[in-house]
């Protein structure tokens, strides 16, 4: 029974950690690795459009909570009207985070590069960013 027992351990352990397959860790890439993967001009504009609503747009909407949160010690009834106002943009800023993450532009690169499709949702916004270039070009 023990030697059943071992047999089957020592092969659960070769299956698993003999594997050669490597997971990526999103998080830790950056904007030049995602580049890396940029085949044409749409795939670009694609990681533009990540890079810039994550940076720039989430977390300055994210920004503001703890802002007013802080000037609650100084004046708390102008803090609670401030934060009526400031929470939803926290909420909308944590909703990009979560649209715009890593993992999801990657998932859609790949799948760009072996399909040559993209999701709705991208192809639009790629489409216009791509049409605004055109438009900035056209006029130097």
């Amino acid at each position: 029974m023990t030697k059943v027992i071992f047999f089957f351990f020592c092969l659960v352990m070769t299956t698993t950690s003999f594997s050669q397959e490597e997971k990526i860790k999103y998080r830790k890439l950056d904007y030049n690795d995602f580049s890396k993967l940029s085949i044409n001009d749409t795939s670009a504009v694609i990681i533009d459009i990540f890079f810039d609503k994550k940076n720039n747009m989430a977390l300055g909407q994210m920004s503001f909570l703890p802002i007013t949160v802080a000037v609650f010690i100084i004046s708390p009834q102008i803090s609670v009207g401030l934060t009526a106002i400031s929470f939803p943009f926290f909420l909308n800023g944590s909703y990009m985070l979560i649209k715009y993450r890593k993992k999801k532009l990657y998932m859609v690169l790949t799948e760009y590069a072996a399909t040559k499709t993209l999701p709705n949702w991208v192809r639009k916004k790629a489409n216009k960013t791509l049409d605004y270039y055109e438009t900035i070009k056209s006029e130097y």
